[in-house]
């Protein structure tokens, strides 16, 4: 047995004890049960941030090209101002577009030689679709959590758990049941 692993082990059950003194105890409820949650939450999220503004921050060694339309250029030319935007506007739509439906994961392409010298090209559309569900699942989970913290719950909560449970599949549900029913 790998002692590396007690470490970890001996250090949850401290954690573990700690906390239920500290409830049972010395009567650290609003502690234990409030404070700590949110502290902890707020560190989270700020530590996130703060990794993300440094990575911002970083230098890129060499130049990658994210844009694919045609460039502002001279005025005869119809520039493309949501695939290469000049704008906060088309920046704004481009990012909203980036991160809700991944579109240069969509444009994620494979290159092979065919018949000879012809380049072919195929769409990896089995990677954006795997992407794209899991991402809006966890979505999903994370808002629908937001439950457990808001009192009252916030009406598009309780809509999006309303259509979660609609796309909730059940086949012979006596038998065998997929997907967990909501928590009224």
């Amino acid at each position: 047995m790998n002692v590396k692993y007690l470490y970890s082990l001996i250090a949850v059950v401290v954690l573990f004890l700690i906390s239920y003194i500290g409830v049972e105890a010395l009567g650290l409820q609003i502690l234990f049960g409030i404070v700590i949650p949110y502290v902890a939450i707020i560190i989270f999220v700020s530590g996130f941030i703060y990794r993300v503004m440094g990575w911002t921050r970083s230098a890129v060694p060499y130049k990658i090209p994210t844009t694919c339309g045609q460039q502002k250029t001279l005025p005869w030319i119809k520039p493309n101002s949501i695939d290469n935007p000049t704008t906060t506007g088309g920046v704004v739509i481009r990012m909203a577009l980036e991160i809700l439906f991944f579109r240069s994961l969509f444009r994620n392409t494979r290159m092979s030689l065919k018949e000879g010298s012809k380049l072919s090209y195929q769409l990896e559309i089995f990677l954006w679709l795997g992407a794209l569900a899991f991402h809006w699942a966890f979505l999903t989970v994370i808002l629908r959590h937001l439950r457990f913290f808001t009192e009252p719950v916030p009406f598009l909560i309780q809509l999006l758990e309303k259509m979660d449970g609609f796309f909730r599949i059940e086949i012979l549900y006596d038998v065998a049941k997929w997907g967990l029913p909501g928590v009224y």
